[in-house]
């Protein structure tokens, strides 16, 4: 995992995280850690990763991009009630506070406004 998201851009890294999600393959723990590590800006490649360890806070984001129909489809297919932000909230505030939690937390949180009653 390491060297596929260390040698590829972007672009085909969602590719590859894409196929690794439609195949069902299973992660390494090492996938996994390597992954929860990855810095991106991008909402479709962070609702992939998001399906793949199944972190509700990068699914939320996947939901919110459109330029990858696929991506958002499979990740508006997994439910996520509204109050599980309270959940996703208090699982960061219990975090360290690294930049990866931090910066998943922020994007969440600007994105579902604490103001929707669903």
């Amino acid at each position: 995992m390491k060297k596929i998201l260390e040698e590829n851009d972007e672009s085909k890294i969602t590719g590859i995280l894409k196929n690794m999600y439609l195949e069902k393959q299973t992660l390494s723990e090492s996938d996994i850690i390597e992954l929860k590590k990855y810095d991106t800006e991008d909402y479709a490649l962070l609702g992939i990763i998001g399906l793949l360890i199944n972190c509700k806070a990068r699914i939320l984001l996947g939901k919110k991009q459109s330029y990858d129909t696929e991506i958002e489809q499979m990740c508006n297919e997994i439910e996520i009630p509204y109050y599980a932000l309270e959940e996703i909230a208090e699982k960061y505030l219990d975090d360290d506070f690294s930049e990866e939690p931090e910066v998943v937390l922020r994007k969440v949180m600007l994105e579902y406004p604490a103001n929707r009653t669903t």
